[in-house]
C-alpha cells in the first residue's frame, strides 16, 4: 500500500508540470487579457500598459510561464485582477460551499442509487426493472443545466420551497446554528439536481453487476446447499457487487467539483465552479489557472483514493 501511494505521488509530479504546460497555454492563447473590453475612455491609455507591465503580461510567454511556476512551488497564487484580492483568499472563501454541495450530492446518489440498483438486480426484466431503467435513461438524456432550470422553476418558484440564488440568508450571525441551518438548505436543491443525474450510472452498474454474480457458480453452488436467497444475495452477491461501486467514490469527488462548474453557475451558488466560470469570462488569468491546476490535481487524487479503495475492499487485489 505504501509503495503504491509513493509510486502514484511521484508520477502526479510530472502529470501535473505537463498540465500546468497546458493550462497555461490555454489561458495566454485566449485573445486579449483581463483589461480587454474594460477600459474607460476617460483614463489615460498608459494607465493600462503599466497595469500590464506591473502584471508582466508583456514579458515572453516562456518567461511568465517560469514565474508563475516559481509562485506556485512557492504557495503563491497570485492576486486576482477582477477581485483585487490574493487568490488563495477567493478559494478558502468558496471551498467550503462546493465541500458542502459535494456532500448533499453524493450522499443523495448513494441513497437513491443503492436501492434502486438492488431492487433492479435482484428482479431482472421485470415491471419494477423496466420501470427503473427507464428513470436511468431519462436522468441520462437531461442535461444538468436543463435539469436545473426545471428545478428552479418548480421547486422555488412555483413551489417556493428552497431558495434559487446565494449559499446563506441575508442577515444571519456567521457561526450561528441557523446560519449552518441555512448553508444547508440553500444547498438541498442544487445538490439533488446534481445527486440525482449522477445516479444513473451507478443503479445500471450495480444491477448489472448484480444479475451477474447471480449467475456465477459459487451462487449456483450455495442455492444447491439450501441457503435462503436473501442471506444469498446479502452475503454473496451484494457484497460483491459493492466492492467496483466504492471504488467510484474517488471519481466521484472528481465529477462533484465538474459538475459544480455547472449548477453553481445556475443556482448562482458561491462556490468554485462559478468562481472558476466568472474568472474565464473576465480573462482573469492568475484565478484561472489556479483553479484550473486545482481541479487536474483533484484529478489525480481521485484516481489515486479509486486505486487505494479498491485495494482496501478487495483482498485479491492486496495478495498480486
Amino acid at each position: 500500500m505504501t509503495t503504491l501511494i509513493i509510486r502514484r505521488f511521484l508520477l502526479m509530479i510530472p502529470l501535473l508540470i505537463g498540465m500546468s504546460m497546458v493550462i497555461f497555454l490555454l489561458a495566454k492563447l485566449q485573445p486579449g487579457d483581463a483589461f480587454t473590453g474594460q477600459m474607460d475612455p476617460k483614463v489615460d491609455a498608459k494607465y493600462y500598459e503599466e497595469q500590464r507591465e506591473k502584471l508582466g503580461l508583456n514579458d515572453p510567454i516562456p518567461v511568465q510561464y517560469m514565474k508563475w511556476g516559481q509562485n506556485v512551488l512557492q504557495g503563491e497564487l497570485g492576486d486576482s485582477i477582477r477581485y483585487k484580492r490574493p487568490v488563495m483568499d477567493l478559494v478558502k472563501e468558496r471551498m467550503p460551499n462546493t465541500i458542502l454541495l459535494g456532500v448533499v450530492s453524493i450522499v443523495i446518489t448513494y441513497l437513491v442509487a443503492f436501492p434502486l440498483g438492488i431492487l433492479s438486480g435482484r428482479k431482472p426484466y421485470s415491471k419494477l426493472d423496466y420501470s427503473i431503467q427507464f428513470l436511468n435513461y431519462l436522468m441520462l438524456a437531461i442535461p444538468s443545466f436543463v435539469a436545473g432550470v426545471f428545478a428552479i422553476y418548480i421547486f422555488a418558484f412555483q413551489l417556493g420551497w428552497f431558495p434559487f440564488s446565494g449559499s446563506v440568508a441575508i442577515g444571519l450571525e456567521e457561526g450561528s446554528l441557523s446560519y449552518y441551518i441555512s448553508k444547508l438548505y440553500h444547498a438541498i436543491l442544487p445538490g439533488t439536481v446534481l445527486g440525482l443525474l449522477s445516479t444513473a450510472s451507478y443503479v445500471q452498474f450495480l444491477r448489472n453487476d448484480i444479475i451477474e454474480n447471480s449467475r456465477k457458480d459459487y451462487i449456483r453452488t450455495a442455492r444447491a446447499k439450501g441457503l435462503s436467497e436473501s442471506k444469498i444475495y446479502n452475503k454473496h452477491i451484494l457484497r460483491n457487487s459493492v466492492i467496483p461501486i466504492v471504488t467510484f467514490f474517488g471519481a466521484d469527488v472528481l465529477s462533484v467539483f465538474g459538475g459544480a462548474v455547472i449548477t453553481e453557475t445556475i443556482f448562482s451558488y458561491p462556490g468554485i465552479g462559478k468562481l472558476l466560470i466568472d474568472a474565464i469570462s473576465g480573462k482573469d488569468y492568475p484565478l484561472m489557472m489556479a483553479l484550473l491546476l486545482f481541479f487536474s490535481f483533484l484529478g489525480l487524487l481521485a484516481n489515486l483514493i479509486s486505486d487505494i479503495t479498491y485495494s482496501i475492499v478487495d483482498p485479491r487485489i492486496k495478495s498480486n
